[in-house]
């Protein structure tokens, strides 16, 4: 599992290494819908996919795939019960973005069956 680093500002690019290849991920967060969103783009910037929500403990990349040659998830987990993650939830630890590989979905998926 890697951690993905978030930046205390409301629109930024953070460049990550997921399977081997680079990509370049574009959050901003939207104050009248007070929530997070982000683009995937190819190390050239080129998008691959726009507009993703950031929803806590939800898969953000399943309904994608087709687009990604990436084989895990990025999933924002949460340390409370919330619908929405704040401007500033990143930052203050109640949430974090990680990437989880594909052979480590593989084993959560094997241990809940």
């Amino acid at each position: 599992m890697i951690q993905i680093s978030m930046t205390d500002a409301n629109d930024f690019v953070q460049s990550v290494t997921l399977d081997n290849t680079v990509y370049k991920l574009h959050f901003a967060y939207n104050d009248v819908f007070k929530g997070w969103s982000m683009d995937i783009r190819d190390s050239q910037n080129t998008d691959i996919v726009r507009s993703i929500r950031i929803v806590p403990n939800f898969p953000l990349l399943s309904q994608y795939k087709r687009h990604l040659d990436i084989k895990g998830e990025i999933v924002a987990t949460v340390t409370t019960d919330m619908q929405n993650i704040g401007r500033d939830d990143f930052i203050n630890g109640k949430a974090s973005l990680v990437y989880v590989s594909g052979s480590e979905l593989n084993a959560i998926l094997e241990t809940a069956v």
